[in-house]
């Protein structure tokens, strides 16, 4: 039986992506976000911009597109939400050599820093622009401030390109932190969305992981990887590291949980590593303050500790040095989050403790 002599060559495309290690698979596109074209077996880094609006500047993120030599999913990486986060910015650095696109089924997409007004601010938790935290903000609006803006973008142009999430967060320059864990959406999204975030927290390969409560719809998703859980989309929230510090112990394990995480997707060769016997924490109890002053946290007290309900964690001062509040734990549990810088606000969260069963 003849062929026609172009399904011959389809054929003979078919035959040398078998034979041909990091041969881009016949009939693969292009992947394309913002000035970004990346063709089958490339990496290409670009930016996504945000236009101004009412007398901004605007801004961009600095992305880039590993798009694999062979289909799958569209995983996408995004850090420097907050922009003294810094573990998750500089593993993101790591991480663009290591991944070769040769060896990759489907497409990673790394937001280096999604909130670059707040990185080269160096502000915490807000923009110098307008005052906002960018993970309060999600989906965004296309015609609010700057950082709704942002969220906005993300939402539309990457999360909703996205078959899979991950948020990735540090204690911020205030915050100390257990040093590292996962979280994921353990009420939200539906079960086959539960399902494979739980399947890509246990993959990351970080303890303890903790189960979010709670639905989501949009309106409500004003986090991150909340807005991609209510699209449809499984997502995990990563921390790792604390107070604004650079540390390899905090930045390599965000770039092995997300091989990790990659290999267990079918996206990169070898085996995941995941966590063998997670801790699933799923209460988490809250010490607020009640007066704008200076923080002075317990010497004796540190993230990652357990400690019992009542125990003292420190006390809050007024301007002068007179004390106005001691803070005691409102639960028994693990540290997860400790307030470590002496500024705090009315209503600011000093603490965050697992309730561990």
């Amino acid at each position: 039986m003849k062929h026609p002599a172009g399904t011959r060559a389809v054929w003979l495309a078919a035959a040398l992506a078998l034979l041909l290690p990091g041969a881009p698979a016949p009939g693969q596109e292009a992947f394309r976000l913002g000035d970004i074209t990346a063709e089958p077996g490339h990496t290409v880094s670009g930016r996504l911009d945000v236009a101004p609006l009412g007398g901004d500047a605007g801004t961009f993120l600095p992305l880039t597109v590993v798009h694999g030599a062979r289909p799958g999913p569209v995983l996408t990486l995004v850090a420097g939400i907050h922009g003294s986060e810094y573990a998750p910015i500089l593993a993101m650095q790591r991480l663009r050599p290591l991944l070769d696109p040769a060896e990759i089924s489907g497409t990673v997409v790394l937001v280096h820093m999604a909130n670059l007004p707040a990185f080269l601010g160096r502000t915490i938790y807000f923009s110098p622009d307008d005052r906002k935290n960018l993970n309060r903000l999600f989906p965004g609006k296309p015609d609010g401030t700057l950082s709704e803006r942002i969220a906005y973008v993300l939402t539309e142009e990457v999360i909703g390109r996205s078959d899979y999430l991950m948020d990735i967060h540090s204690g911020d320059g205030n915050e100390w932190l257990r040093p590292s864990y996962t979280g994921y959406y353990a009420e939200a999204g539906g079960a086959e969305v539960i399902e494979k975030s739980r399947r890509m927290a246990v993959a990351f390969g970080l303890d303890p992981i903790v189960e979010f409560k709670g639905d989501l719809d949009p309106a409500r998703a004003i986090w991150c990887g909340s807005a991609a859980v209510a699209r449809g989309i499984p997502s995990i929230d990563v921390e790792s590291g604390e107070m604004g510090l650079i540390e390899d112990r905090t930045i390599a394990p965000i770039v092995d949980g997300v091989l990790s995480v990659m290999r267990d997707l079918g996206m990169a060769p070898g085996d995941p590593t995941p966590t063998e016997n997670p801790l699933f924490i799923r209460e988490r109890a809250y010490a607020t303050s009640e007066h704008d002053g200076v923080w002075e946290p317990d010497p004796l007290v540190k993230a990652g500790q357990y400690v019992a309900e009542g125990a003292r964690l420190g006390l809050v001062r007024d301007f002068h040095g007179n004390p106005l509040a001691e803070i005691r734990a409102p639960a028994g549990g693990m540290m997860l989050i400790l307030l470590g810088t002496p500024p705090v606000n009315r209503g600011e969260t000093i603490a965050v403790i697992a309730q561990v069963e």
